[in-house]
């Protein structure tokens, strides 16, 4: 590991220079962020407190590293923010009706020789758990389509409202095809094992929808990809609202 992670970092350098740097260092610090997590849940702090909390931070550490622009980076945070908070109240209210939280049969041979009563909220730990695994397309996303349309700001400041909002969504539609493609690539990768295992033990398709592992990521992809249909739009928005204010100000 330790190996990888030298070669990331001389990658990193050589073809981005001293950006290389920052964005190594905002890796280690979402590890790191992520590890500290992991403990305060462990001593039995509320999940959802401090995975909200945490999750902020780490869209923090994921945007402001990645732009030097402010006007980038204020509508790429607010927007993420936004579509985090909603993802968080879906989360609250889809995780409970899937029952699907803890360990499924598929994990018992793994697990039947340690003690399962540790002290926390495995419903809560799921809906943590998906709403930290859909950030990272979320926030990409929000980044690209705000960096995209304060471009053509930029370059056309006279751009009527109308082009504006049709450039944004021509941009956002972009994005949402290659993040759609991250978030199934993902998924296919992370369970293609268990989805041999389901085939060929001939599970009936009652039992393959039912299975809590299969269930959570499910679930998880498609918050994912609502986040970044999401994000596009609230980006677009938010962006075309600052313009007109702005716009109308400056004419004043």
């Amino acid at each position: 590991m330790w190996y990888l992670t030298l070669v990331l970092f001389i990658a990193l350098v050589m073809v981005a220079g001293k950006r290389g740097v920052i964005i190594f260092s905002s890796l280690s610090g979402s590890f790191l962020l992520l590890l500290t997590l992991i403990m305060l849940i462990a001593d039995e702090f509320n999940p959802l407190i401090v995975g909200i909390i945490f999750a902020i931070l780490l869209v923090f550490l994921a945007i402001y590293p990645q732009t030097q622009n402010p006007q980038v980076r204020q509508s790429a945070l607010v927007s993420t923010l936004l579509v985090l908070i909603g993802l968080f109240l879906l989360v609250l209210l889809l995780v409970p009706c899937t029952a699907s939280q803890g360990f499924s049969l598929e994990d018992t041979e793994e697990i039947e020789q340690f003690v399962l009563s540790v002290g926390v909220s495995f419903p809560q730990i799921q809906m943590v758990v998906i709403l930290l695994s859909s950030l990272g397309a979320v926030a990409e996303a929000s980044i690209a389509v705000s960096s995209g349309i304060w471009e053509i700001i930029a370059y056309q400041p006279q751009i009527s409202v109308h082009n504006l909002w049709q450039a944004g969504l021509e941009i956002g539609r972009k994005n949402i095809a290659t993040a759609l493609n991250t978030l199934l690539f993902g998924f296919f990768g992370s369970y293609l094992t268990l989805g041999l295992w389901l085939i060929q033990l001939h599970y009936s398709l009652v039992t393959i929808f039912n299975n809590g592992i299969l269930v959570t990521a499910i679930v998880g992809l498609l918050l994912g990809i609502l986040g970044v249909i999401a994000v596009v739009l609230i980006t677009n928005c938010y962006i075309l609202w600052y313009y007109q204010h702005h716009k109308l100000a400056a004419d004043k």
